[in-house]
């Protein structure tokens, strides 16, 4: 069985495993709660917990990573988020200390995370819901939930700091919140062709949402929300777009099945090129992120990392060996300093350094 074959049945056994935690929430009141803070001997991680059935992990001195799916870094904090735990893990971007363990009982598979350093923002596959925390303490500022929201298996989110944008895949939609967390509008219709949108970025100008299951992207105007385009079309190479991150300049689209990356024109939205071939040795390519010099890609079946040179798309180097603990990489975030891989299978953060793709060091 072929490990992408793997990941989507464990994908698929961890969405049915939530239905019983779904069934829980439900009963549960999705306001926000207090939160409360466990003492940490020095040097030692604070452990945090908020919201509705919270439940205290007490004083920790490792991360809690429980097959970490994603991760987020906004320079100073960097936030990383388990598929089958209810909790988040922060770390300092400077050395890559855990600082605390926040866990919440109503976060059920976190399946994106974002920071525009004063928020985060946690999309919770099973719960139907967004966590948002306080990105200076950790602390649940509160939980947004409801029908109006439109939130259905929310895949992905992304926030600008005025906005922030949640795909949502089981409801080709996409939900718009201002940074306070109120609802703005729920996207939906035809004419977006939103087709279980699997990724989502924001610069302020633009939103770009990847459409897995329609091979295309679509683009938004992030002022307004209204319809820019939808790019499709063989020459752009989508095929499973499963990942995308931009600079401000170009956006970058992973492409799962297809081993490619397709580079767009941040401002217009024109195809640049579609990198692809065995010098790159993109392999299941499930995570991407661009910090305007380099381009980072994770290839979780390559257990390896591209890195490719920002203003051209040329290759720079294949990252990968036994040394970087690779193991199904599926999450990956660069600060410009830093460069933050999350192994799911491995129950690790690899960081790298942003400069050079050298390796700082494995946390587990």
């Amino acid at each position: 069985m072929s490990t992408h074959t793997a990941r989507a049945r464990r994908r698929l056994a961890a969405i049915a495993a939530g239905a019983a935690a779904a069934a829980l929430l439900a009963t549960a009141s999705p306001a926000a709660a207090q939160t409360h803070r466990s003492a940490a001997s020095p040097g030692g991680a604070r452990a945090l917990s908020g919201g509705t059935g919270g439940t205290a992990m007490g004083a920790r001195r490792g991360p809690h990573f429980d097959q970490p799916l994603v991760v987020a870094s906004d320079g100073t904090h960097v936030w990383v988020a388990g598929q089958f735990s209810p909790s988040v893990t922060e770390l300092t971007a400077a050395t890559g200390a855990v600082v605390q363990v926040i866990t919440w009982s109503g976060l059920a598979l976190p399946s994106g995370i974002s920071s525009d350093g004063t928020h985060v923002w946690v999309a919770s596959l099973i719960g139907n819901s967004v966590i948002e925390l306080n990105a200076a303490t950790g602390a649940v500022v509160k939980v947004i939930t409801g029908s109006r929201y439109g939130f259905n298996h929310p895949d992905a989110i992304s926030s600008d700091g005025t906005h922030v944008w949640v795909a949502n895949r089981a409801g080709s939609s996409v939900t718009e919140l201002t940074d306070t967390g109120a609802l703005v509008k729920v996207i939906t219709g035809a004419r977006y062709r939103f087709n279980t949108p699997d990724a989502i970025s924001c610069d302020g100008t633009h939103v770009w949402v990847a459409n897995y299951g329609g091979k295309s992207v679509t683009e938004l105007t992030a002022a307004t929300g209204a319809l820019v385009k939808v790019i499709t079309g063989s020459r752009y190479g989508f095929n499973l777009p499963d990942a995308l991150s931009r600079d401000g300049t170009h956006v970058w689209v992973a492409n799962q099945i297809g081993k490619s990356v397709t580079e767009l024109t941040a401002a217009t939205g024109a195809l640049v090129k579609v990198i692809t071939g065995s010098s790159y040795r993109f392999n299941d390519p499930t995570g991407i992120s661009s910090d305007g010099s380099h381009v980072w890609v994770a290839n979780a079946d390559g257990n390896s990392v591209t890195e490719l040179n920002a203003a051209t798309g040329a290759l720079v180097k294949v990252i990968a060996g036994s040394s970087y603990r690779f193991n199904d990489p599926t999450g990956i975030s660069s600060d410009g300093t830093h460069v933050w891989v999350a192994n799911q299978i491995g129950n690790s953060v690899t960081e790298l350094n942003a400069a050079t793709g050298a390796l700082v060091k494995v946390i587990t």
